[in-house]
């Protein structure tokens, strides 16, 4: 370090004798420093920059790691996630919109396909209604709907339906349902009509009977009015169930046990 210094100072000498006036001046201060020399002394000064920055280049690569957000959790907070947010703007991810947010929430949980007839809130229709593929419908029909997809409701309908799966949210139906597949009442619906299906959640109003050739459950806000078939129910606490239910479907005969049961006390009589 000190031959470095020592090095610097001399050359910063010999730039001041340089920029004199005088030639002899110029001509000694090139007779001290030769290109050898210059070459010498910049090198070392490289040299001691590159160091230098090697140094510090840890810590500042270190700094850029710790600013760097995680991947999104669920342990994160909202001030977490809005800084992330800010974050991925800045590299170019820009955030959906809330819209967005929604339809994409609302696909995951319905496997809405992208070729999707709406009906919007404000529409109302009178007259049957034959969709092939998806319908999503928040308006107001009179009339029956037949739709070969999925079908969401989000309005009311007075009318019967005939659809694979059903999803009914904050609707009013008033009329038939058969599907070929899954039944879903969510809270806040109301169905006034049999309802027909593979497989049911029932966590709305329903009056009438249901018939379910697979598995049902009875959610802890749902109400019904009428008798459940089913090939296995799940009543959850707080349910209200006017009626019977009845394991039509299931693979165990509940008949047998009771048969053998009197038999034994038969032959124990005698």
């Amino acid at each position: 370090m000190g031959q470095t210094r020592g090095s610097n100072r001399d050359f910063a000498q010999a730039v001041d004798d340089i920029s004199g006036d005088s030639s002899e001046a110029i001509e000694e201060a090139i007779d001290d420093v030769s290109g050898a020399t210059l070459r010498r002394r910049v090198d070392s000064e490289i040299e001691v920059e590159t160091q230098s920055t090697t140094d510090d280049g840890p810590e500042e690569a270190e700094a850029v790691v710790e600013e760097e957000p995680l991947e999104p959790n669920e342990e994160l907070t909202d001030r977490d996630i809005l800084q992330q947010d800010e974050y991925k703007e800045k590299k170019g991810i820009f955030k959906m919109s809330a819209l967005e947010h929604e339809i994409k929430t609302e696909q995951e949980l319905t496997g809405l396909s992208e070729n999707t007839t709406y009906i919007t809130s404000d529409t109302v229709i009178s007259g049957n209604i034959e969709i092939d593929g998806d319908l999503e419908m928040l308006g107001r029909v009179d009339g029956n709907i037949h739709c070969t997809g999925k079908l969401v409701v989000g309005g009311r309908v007075n009318g019967d339906i005939t659809t694979g799966d059903l999803y009914a949210d904050n609707a009013h139906i008033d009329g038939t349902i058969i599907s070929g597949g899954i039944v879903r009442i969510g809270a806040g619906s109301v169905v006034v009509g049999n309802i027909s299906a593979e497989s049911a959640v029932i966590s709305g109003a329903v009056k009438g009977d249901i018939d379910i050739k697979g598995d049902i459950e009875v959610g802890s806000t749902a109400v019904i009015v009428g008798d459940i078939k089913s090939k296995s129910v799940q009543v959850s606490s707080g349910a209200v169930v006017e009626g019977m239910c009845k394991q039509v479907y299931a693979s165990v005969d509940v008949n047998q046990y009771f048969a053998d049961g009197i038999q034994n006390l038969d032959e124990r009589k005698n």
